[in-house]
């Protein structure tokens, strides 16, 4: 399923209002620097199993989108590995 949509509030707020309360309160933080020096919850998994979120302009999504498929199928096919933390 892929979702499309627009808004001028926070992400979290957005996916919360689609997907409900229960998965809302589940969503990892997005926007800001994890601990790595990399984008929180943007163009990754959102640690809720089949929900990634990607964000931004169009030109993003095109740039961007090539890399969140490879990472999907890579999950899906379970060759993924374990992503590093600091």
């Amino acid at each position: 399923l892929v979702i499309l949509a627009t808004g001028y509030t926070e992400v979290k707020e957005s996916l919360t209002a689609i997907l409900g309360p229960d998965v809302g309160s589940r969503v990892k933080r997005v926007w800001g620097l994890d601990k790595e020096g990399e984008l929180n919850g943007v163009w990754k998994d959102m640690g809720i199993d089949g929900l990634w979120v990607m964000v931004g302009t169009f030109g993003w999504a095109r740039f961007h989108s090539k890399v969140v498929a490879n990472l999907i199928k890579a999950n899906l096919e379970g060759v993924a590995g374990k992503r590093y933390t600091a």
